[in-house]
């Protein structure tokens, strides 16, 4: 686990590249990864990085053994669950319910599919089922991968700045030269950046909305 990068650490990744972004102060990436970056991944992911937070969610019961939550994460922990048709509410016992909070869902403990409660669960209906959780980490605690991703997509925000303001021209490396035109400065590093943030933030979106 980690934490969401300084501007410190953005910049010495950045000096991997022979990129130094003095152009650009501590305080303006900062506000980039504060204002910008951070809640954008928090969006994509639908992850909290500066805190826990809790969440409600109401759900149509599928008649299965399994429902699938709106978000996922390892972080996820279960607080209650209550059927809500037909205007009377019930609890259903928490401890029997395993949570699989990195893939986004719940099962009941009572795996065998022969088993009629298993079926009744989470019965069908329309939006029977209300969920509560939390969800998130503190800054502090944060997956590896995630702050890798933070780090690539600030970076890659910061060569975009600093490319529009001191044109286009050739990067050059041991054994490598290229020229990016006018405008083109770093395309190749900007956009492989983007998408290995991309891919890393990918495995964290269920892609589920409700069930």
């Amino acid at each position: 686990m980690g934490s969401i990068p300084t501007p410190t650490v953005i910049r010495t990744f950045l000096e991997e590249y022979g990129i130094t972004a003095s152009i650009l102060s501590d305080a303006w990436i900062q506000a980039r990864l504060t204002n910008f970056i951070v809640p954008y991944v928090e969006r994509y992911t639908g992850i909290p990085l500066r805190g826990v937070q809790t969440i409600t969610e109401i759900h149509s019961g599928n008649g299965t053994s399994v429902l699938y939550l709106d978000r996922r994460d390892s972080s996820i922990q279960l607080l209650n669950i209550e059927y809500i048709a037909s205007n009377i509410n019930s609890q259903i016992d928490i401890s029997s319910v395993i949570v699989e909070g990195g893939e986004g869902y719940l099962k009941s403990r009572m795996s065998i599919e022969s088993d009629p409660m298993v079926s009744s669960m989470f019965p069908k209906g329309n939006k029977n089922i209300r969920i509560t959780y939390t969800i998130g980490r503190e800054s502090s605690n944060i997956p590896d991968d995630i702050v890798e991703a933070i780090t690539y997509l600030a970076s890659e925000q910061i060569l975009g700045f600093i490319g529009a303001r001191t044109g286009g021209g050739s990067l050059g490396m041991a054994q490598f030269n290229r020229n990016y035109g006018s405008r083109g400065k770093w395309s190749d590093i900007r956009n492989d950046l983007a998408r290995q943030a991309k891919a890393i933030l990918n495995t964290y979106n269920s892609g589920v909305v409700g069930n």
